[in-house]
């Protein structure tokens, strides 16, 4: 049975596959198959019942439904024979099924509250399998006398794990360095502190006296828990909190102001900046507008709204900067001057979008209004007052090792991918062409005279 790409079903199982892939324990929500080329379904292999590497052929196999989910030439089915079987058909290949799955009863808990949930299958016992080796021509050694017989080294004793030398003010001491934070590629805990170490003093102007939304363990825990302020955080993180920036005041909010802060956030768990559009100082007046230009469809079509979104604001005189999001879409800012309140900010930012959409009628849409499947999406919700979006220079969650990165204009381009910008290629392009967010906060523009000029000249048009 075709599950179509517009229907509710289809967009259900989309929501629950995204959400799993940062979920710790996604082998229990959704069980992978592999078959071998020309054979059918029938012919599956349980990858956990695959002996040794089986890591490895689900995180391979979990892509690859993920990616023919998004493909254009993929067409995803439901098995007439084994209800909650699901697998693909590609336009290019009828002749086997591939990359079937299915979801576990504990779906329908997990997921409860989404429209027409997919059919689910009771857990069977996966046969064993094991992948053949090649086979290797072996001699046998010489017996060694028992004088050549060395005697085992013994191992030094453990002294504990060295800690890195960041030069930071206060003293933080970081835990389970060798900890895997991302799968591709491979980074560990103290790859990532690393990082924020070097990338310190571009991303902390896009921090520092904003008030933070973290996700501690972003990537393994799936409810994805917020925090806003210190009295949230302590009660899972108690003593190690110490030293942080905050507010002053009742609410006490987090803040990342220094080096200290930035890795002290990553010793608790915390590998994604998410920061709010207004300062301390003036927190009911937005620094900047920002768009969201995202799509299930071809990255290049979302390329293509994009630079319309830039056109039109050159077309009205206005300054834009552009980074990704680190994920599949494109952040385009318009910077303010901080003199206006969010609800002129968000209703600026939702006209903007309709002339877009104008623009371009057949593709473009505004996000949970007409949104429908193949379209690019622009959001302008992200303008109201208390959201955050991805600061520049900050990892993303999920399993790919991505970094929200700003861009010139110039780069926004059929070819451009988010996969390009990770945290070597970051840190390089700093080095050859330096931060390209650099304006943001120096050509400003003033909402409530925007608001008035679109109202006055284009209200007409929606």
């Amino acid at each position: 049975m075709l599950i179509r790409k517009n229907t509710k079903a289809f967009k259900t199982i989309v929501e629950i596959v995204v959400a799993c892939q940062s979920m710790e324990d996604r082998e229990k929500l959704i069980r992978l198959f592999i078959t071998k080329a020309g054979d059918t379904i029938r012919e599956r292999i349980s990858i956990e019942g695959i002996q040794g590497e089986s890591a490895l052929f689900y995180e391979m196999t979990f892509q690859a439904v993920l990616n023919n989910l998004k493909s254009s030439n993929h067409q995803l089915h439901e098995s007439d024979e084994m209800p909650g079987i699901y697998f693909f058909h590609s336009s290019s290949n009828k002749v086997w099924d591939e990359t079937p799955f299915e979801f576990d009863e504990a779906v329908k808990k997990e997921f409860s509250s989404l429209p027409e949930l997919p059919t689910v299958r009771k857990k069977e016992k996966a046969e064993k399998f094991v992948i053949p080796s090649p086979k290797v021509k072996t001699e046998t050694p010489p017996l060694r006398k028992e004088k050549d017989v060395q005697k085992p080294k013994v191992k030094a004793e453990d002294k504990g794990t060295k800690q890195p030398d960041y030069k930071l003010k206060r003293k933080i001491h970081f835990t389970d360095l060798d900890k895997v934070l991302f799968r591709q590629p491979q980074l560990k805990k103290k790859d990532v502190l690393d990082y924020y170490n070097k990338i310190a003093d571009f991303i902390l102007p896009y921090l520092k006296d904003r008030p933070l939304q973290i996700q501690p363990d972003s990537i393994n825990n799936k409810k994805h828990t917020v925090y806003k302020n210190i009295a949230e955080l302590s009660k899972d993180f108690e003593e190690r909190t110490n030293g942080l920036s905050l507010s002053k005041g009742k609410e006490q909010l987090l803040l990342c102001n220094d080096k200290d802060d930035l890795l002290q956030y990553v010793e608790l768990g915390c590998i994604a900046f998410h920061v709010g559009h207004s300062r301390l100082k003036s927190t009911a007046f937005s620094d900047y507008i920002v768009i969201g230009v995202d799509s299930d469809a071809a990255f290049t079509k979302m390329i293509e709204v994009t630079l319309t979104v830039r056109d039109i604001l050159t077309g009205l005189q206005l300054p834009s900067l552009v980074k990704t999001n680190g994920n599949s879409g494109l952040h385009v800012y318009i910077p303010l001057d901080a003199k206006s309140d969010f609800g002129t900010s968000e209703k600026a930012g939702e006209y903007l979008c309709k002339l877009v959409r104008l623009k371009l009628p057949d593709l473009a849409r505004l996000k949970d209004s007409d949104a429908s499947y193949g379209s690019v999406f622009l959001d302008y919700h992200a303008n109201k007052q208390g959201v955050s979006v991805i600061a520049p220079y900050s990892f993303i969650p999920g399993q790919s090792a991505l970094v929200a990165t700003p861009l010139l204009w110039d780069e926004v381009k059929e070819e451009l991918q988010a996969e390009q910008f990770n945290p070597e290629s970051v840190l390089k392009r700093l080095r050859q062409v330096g931060d390209p967010f650099e304006p943001l906060f120096k050509k400003k523009v003033n909402a409530e005279a925007l608001l008035k000029r679109l109202e006055e000249n284009y209200a007409f048009l929606f």
